[in-house]
């Protein structure tokens, strides 16, 4: 079984968009002026003649462009996660915070077993707690994904209530940790923040997604905090060969990465996903091949790194690359993998940096 646990799919429709304007015209500026060996030249392009199609060029609202990128690339199931830009960039899309959320659990009902939904709204928009408590009460929905990157610490009291309700409901929770472009405030991202999040919610399920990406200091702090977090999941998006942010990582480095890793941390608490996100169009079709190739690597993982006298055992990747996600989403019973529970969270008194 092989699971993609970090699949993004824009589900707006042209006057009715999933991504705020400013955000969308900065994904514009992004596609204009860079490029490689085209820097000399970087700026002849006019974003605004990108603009007006942005959105639609990304977006897959019935995802049946997902769907069929999973299946050219042997994957059987991918978690489909949320990036709700809105209050970051001072404006909200036309599609409202109540509609984003109910297009996964629609897309997740219509591709039945095949697409799993994560709730991911801005904390900071009012009415997402209750958004959140009904994903996952009523919904069907399987998790959460929060953003630091949007304007918030990991270990911001004003998360506490929803990470109470995934304990609650048993979900796992993912929080982004790599370094995001396109003027996000990365200091937010920094893993050491999930630090404290972990002494406060012992039993809490947690993914690290991108383990820090693509800092080698911020994957170190996201393997040492699993190393001793036993709730702690690291999970590895951007760390591949020919990564847009390292594209000077080789594959013996990837794979010494992954088995420091396992060597710490263990593989059963690590987690293969890819950020991918497709479309119908010339840009999925482009993304629908690089994911393919993505996912070549991850099962070849074995064979790769033999080459660099490391050893991981079919087991090792089986959970790496599936079973792991298919146990948080509770699709398998692996109860040799079941953790004794703590039973608490400690919530008050916050920490202080003077008496």
């Amino acid at each position: 079984m092989i699971i993609d646990a970090h699949v993004h799919l824009i589900s707006g429709t042209p006057g009715n968009e999933y991504l705020p304007p400013r955000y969308r015209l900065d994904r514009s500026f992004i596609w204009a002026y860079s490029g490689g060996s085209k820097w000399t030249n970087g700026y002849e392009r006019d974003p605004m003649d990108l603009y007006p199609r942005m959105e639609e060029r990304v977006a897959d609202p019935d995802g049946t462009a997902t769907v069929s990128a999973l299946d050219k690339a042997g994957v059987d199931a991918a978690v489909l996660i949320h990036a709700d830009f809105g209050p970051s960039r001072g404006e909200l899309p036309p599609k409202t915070m109540e509609e984003m959320q109910h297009d996964y659990v629609e897309l997740q009902e219509k591709h039945n077993g095949r697409l799993y939904g994560f709730l991911g709204p801005d904390v900071r928009r009012p009415g997402s707690l209750e958004v959140v408590e009904r994903g996952l009460s009523e919904w069907g929905l399987k998790g959460l994904k929060v953003m630091p990157q949007l304007g918030y610490y990991a270990s911001d009291r004003m998360l506490y209530p929803f990470y109470q309700k995934c304990l609650e409901y048993d979900v796992p929770i993912a929080i982004c940790t790599n370094y995001e472009s396109s003027y996000s405030r990365a200091v937010f991202n920094d893993p050491i923040h999930i630090s404290s999040l972990v002494a406060d919610f012992p039993d809490l399920k947690v993914i690290i997604f991108h383990s820090g990406y693509p800092f080698d200091h911020w994957f170190e702090e996201s393997v040492l905090i699993g190393h001793t977090a036993f709730n702690v999941y690291l999970e590895f998006a951007g760390w591949f060969v020919g990564g847009g942010k390292r594209p000077n990582l080789t594959e013996e480095e990837w794979v010494r990465k992954l088995a420091y890793a396992r060597d710490m941390v263990g593989a059963h608490r690590m987690i293969m996903g890819t950020d991918g996100q497709f479309s119908h169009g010339s840009w999925g079709t482009r993304s629908a091949e690089r994911y393919a190739r993505v996912i070549e690597g991850w099962r070849s993982l074995r064979t790769t790194a033999k080459k660099y006298g490391v050893e991981f055992s079919q087991e090792e990747v089986d959970l790496i690359t599936g079973m792991n996600m298919a146990r948080l989403l509770k699709l398998v019973d692996m109860p040799q993998y079941n953790l004794r529970k703590y039973g608490w969270s400690i919530l008050t008194p916050p920490p202080r940096l003077s008496p």
